[in-house]
């Protein structure tokens, strides 16, 4: 099957001519390396054929990226209309994901229908429900029962345990585990590598730094963190492993 774009050894985009006259046109929100990574991964493993890529038009540093246009956000519905492309939200978790929520209304209110990725190599319940714009990453697994909103972004190598709660637009960096009943409020950001024990709460917009293990609710725009690791004052070939 020819892919709409192809990598090549220089790790560039280029246009297919031969595209797949029954793909889906996707155009990505952002243009930083987290929207190169997804134009990669819809390219490769859906069958989405990215057109471009938007952003406020203050932001905008190139005209092109990866081979493909990008265009003011102020242009979207004019360079790419909602009746004939799909959106993709591709926006770190900037301003306790606060950015990303904002350009996910701004779109649906202009008709967008969103794509979501979900790995091919990932592992979800046909129990899960999800909203749009979802990301579940490669090797994540998603249990019986969970709701997964609008906007939500779960890393690589994750597991989520029965009957989780994932609210709006809130971000799972990789490798995290969360147990049963866990409910992970709207914007809240989770680092990677964080463990969460069942029927906790982790509330709105707040973060736990990656490593943390969460026993007990977190509250609301709060912040929580583990030590960090500490260097010893030896030589590491003066360890025994």
């Amino acid at each position: 099957m020819n892919r709409h774009l192809q990598c090549h050894a220089s790790g560039a985009l280029e246009q297919d001519q031969s595209s797949d006259p029954m793909s889906r046109r996707l155009v990505i929100v952002g243009s930083g390396q987290m929207a190169e990574l997804f134009c990669s991964q819809f390219t490769h493993n859906t069958d989405y054929r990215v057109v471009g890529f938007a952003v406020g038009r203050e932001f905008i540093r190139t005209d092109e990226l990866l081979g493909l246009p990008v265009v003011p956000l102020e242009e979207l519905r004019t360079r790419f209309p909602p009746e004939s492309t799909e959106a993709f939200i591709s926006v770190g978790p900037v301003r306790n994901n606060t950015v990303r929520a904002a350009a996910f209304e701004e779109l649906r209110q202009h008709g967008y229908r969103f794509a979501s990725f979900i790995s091919p190599k990932a592992v979800v319940s046909p129990d899960v429900t999800m909203g749009g714009n979802v990301v579940v990453g490669h090797l994540s697994v998603i249990s019986s029962w969970c709701r997964i909103d609008d906007g939500v972004v779960i890393g690589s190598t994750t597991n989520i345990g029965h009957h989780c709660r994932i609210r709006h637009h809130a971000f799972l960096a990789g490798h995290t585990v969360l147990a049963g009943s866990v409910d992970v409020g709207e914007r809240a950001f989770v680092g990677a590598g964080v463990t969460i024990r069942d029927n906790v709460r982790i509330g709105e917009a707040s973060v736990v730094g990656a490593g943390a293990t969460i026993l007990g609710d977190v509250e609301p725009n709060s912040v929580y963190v583990t030590e960090r690791a500490s260097r010893l004052a030896i030589a590491a070939d003066q360890v025994r492993l």
